[in-house]
């Protein structure tokens, strides 16, 4: 791994990791939100201080490029990230449907009341 690459991990997720802790402060995400994007920002990290592990997994895999498998850990990261907002976005549109049909039902009947 390059030292341009470790340096760029390392700034861009010092450089996130305040950005969450300012939006979790502000109120403005969520903490179980902003805890996967802080410990996102710790894993890079722990990368780039000790790419040892990036080529031992390299090796194990079988990678040309230690920073191909950098990039893979990072897109499977997001692709799981990704999945559980899907997963929670499914069940908000779900109880929205509820919602909506719960009140057409309780406006009927406040119709069928008045007449």
């Amino acid at each position: 791994m390059t030292a341009i690459l470790r340096i760029g991990l390392i700034l861009i997720s010092i450089m996130s990791f305040f950005v969450i802790i300012r939006k979790i402060r502000k109120s403005k995400i969520r903490i179980e939100d902003g805890l996967f994007w802080v410990v996102f920002a710790i894993v890079l990290i722990i990368f780039a201080i000790f790419p040892r592990i990036i080529y031992f997994i390299s090796d194990l895999v079988g990678a040309k490029s230690p920073a191909n498998i950098v990039y893979l850990i990072i897109i499977g990261m997001l692709l799981i990230k990704l999945f559980f907002m899907s997963i929670h976005m499914s069940l908000l549109e779900n109880k929205i449907v509820n919602l909506a049909q719960e009140m057409a039902l309780k406006e009927k009947e406040d119709r069928d009341k008045m007449e």
